[in-house]
């Protein structure tokens, strides 16, 4: 065999190489060339599979993968298909190296000459389409070693996924909190099962606890129906006094900065403008965004911008795809299905709501974004991915308002009985080494959920106030305790702070 040569061309890494020998390279020739020469020679260091194409291509095939790398921005619809030239008969492999990520991420297409075995490798960041039909993007193909040349994984797909729809029903109570769930996958596209899988489970998950849902689903979602759908929406939440928290959750291929929503481009700028001011209406005091996408963090700086924008959830970085369903050996929750981030935070909100008597009261008091926010903060430990180093979920807070879940206040409370004690009954000790923000910031929250009205916040002060009066009490009940006690007494002592 002779030398091989290592051409940068672009984007892509192109290595040229030779086979000794002329005669035209059969099916059962192909295999060997991949396995004892490319491969060896491209060196990969990580999880992958390669898959070949089962026929020789010829130079009327068309052969493109489904958007170029990078993206031009004046694309706004995929696919965007350039195709390769193909000079002769072509044998073609296709290497997934990330095969449980979602688009976009690395692949290679490795072109091998037919007649005499030199090829070429392109980096490339999407599936390929021949002909105008996406290859291998079914799960049952995927997952099928049939299909395989060689891979570093096990056969076999992840558990399997349902495609039904979620139906929910209106909530039963008079304070309800909102939410959008998007399932922006389309026909041609790979896991459409595991998008399924995220939109109804979160559909799900968010009815129960008591919140009105609604859902856009492949066929009815794009950029143009969400902005339809929030416009709707901005409209309708007014109506109701109670209630003006407002999440979205999208799942999406995506690249960094543009979520693909049906197979069109919604950017960071139109995704912030979407949720939070679509058009000359009423706009909700606290919006939410969860993303199932990848380069999540790449959404983030725009986002931040907009004062109505509470929190962002992102299951990827800014420069990271998002995993699907991660079943490795040491997985905690291997009967997942769908992203991996978002089966995560279901799991953590099932088990919360049988277990935690935190999460338990509030979704009994209506509070049905505290267990939520809990348990998209502790998720981590149910994500496969996380613990393979796939990938790196994250919470953005961008307002300076008094935040909604209170999480801090409970870390803050727990803390102060520890302290409590430890500095034998001193609270003035006690405040100053922990503060009284979180605190006072637990109070003003069981303020506006007892009255529905904003009023100035207390100071810090009034804070420190009812804290000194009941320090006794606080510290022998349990947390549940503290929230009647305060909420009784912040409620009595309304106006003299």
């Amino acid at each position: 065999m002779r030398s091989r040569v290592v051409v940068v061309l672009l984007a892509a890494v192109v290595v040229l190489g030779v086979v000794g020998g002329a005669s035209r390279l059969g099916p059962t020739d192909i295999p060997n060339l991949i396995r004892t020469e490319i491969l060896p020679e491209l060196a990969i260091d990580s999880d992958y599979i390669a898959f070949l194409h089962p026929a020789v291509l010829d130079a009327d095939d068309r052969l493109a993968p489904y958007a170029p790398t990078p993206i031009p921005e004046e694309v706004d619809r995929l696919p965007h298909l350039t195709p390769y030239e193909l000079a002769g008969p072509t044998w073609f492999l296709w290497i997934d190296l990330e095969p449980h990520a979602r688009f976009a991420h690395d692949t290679l297409y490795v072109l091998i000459d037919a007649n005499d075995g030199t090829y070429a490798v392109h980096r490339e960041a999407w599936w390929p389409v021949l002909n105008g039909k996406s290859l291998w993007v079914e799960r049952i193909e995927y997952w099928d070693e049939a299909d395989w040349i060689a891979s570093s994984l096990p056969a076999g797909a992840p558990g399997g996924a349902s495609t039904a729809l979620c139906v929910p029903e209106l909530p039963g109570s008079d304070y309800f909190d909102w939410a959008l769930v998007i399932n922006g996958w389309s026909p041609g596209q790979p896991d459409g099962a595991g998008f399924a899988a995220d939109a109804r489970g979160v559909c799900e998950a968010l009815s129960d606890l008591g919140m009105r849902v609604s859902v856009l689903e492949p066929g009815d979602a794009s950029p143009e129906a969400i902005e339809a759908h929030v416009v709707r929406l901005f409209t309708e939440i007014p109506l109701y006094h109670c209630c003006d928290r407002l999440y979205f959750y999208i799942t999406c291929h995506a690249s960094p900065g543009a979520l693909w929503i049906g197979g069109q481009r919604l950017s960071s700028d139109e995704l912030a403008r979407v949720v939070t001011t679509p058009g000359d209406t009423y706009v909700p005091s606290r919006v939410y965004v969860l993303l199932e996408a990848g380069y999540g963090g790449s959404f983030v700086p725009v986002l931040s911008r907009h004062s109505n924008v509470n929190r962002v959830w992102t299951a990827s970085a800014a420069d990271e795809p998002a995993c699907a369903d991660v079943d490795s050996p040491v997985d905690p929750n291997p009967e997942d299905t769908g992203g991996e981030w978002t089966s995560s935070f279901l799991a953590a909100l099932r088990r919360l709501l049988l277990e935690d008597p935190i999460a338990i009261r509030a979704a009994e008091l209506g509070r049905e974004y505290m267990p939520l926010n809990m348990a998209l903060r502790v998720a981590g430990v149910w994500n496969s991915a996380v613990l393979g180093g796939f990938s790196s979920p994250a919470e953005y807070l961008f307002t300076d308002a008094i935040p909604d879940d209170l999480l801090a206040a409970i870390d803050y409370l727990a803390r102060y009985d520890r302290a409590h004690h430890a500095v034998g009954g001193n609270l003035e000790q006690t405040i100053a080494k922990h503060e009284a923000s979180p605190c006072l910031e637990f109070l003003w929250f069981l303020h506006r959920s007892a009255r529905h009205d904003p009023i100035p916040a207390p100071t810090s002060e009034f804070s420190y106030r009812i804290l000194k009066g009941y320090a006794r009490d606080v510290a022998h009940s349990d947390w549940w305790e503290h929230c009647d006690l305060f909420w009784e007494v912040f409620t009595a002592l309304d106006g003299r702070g």
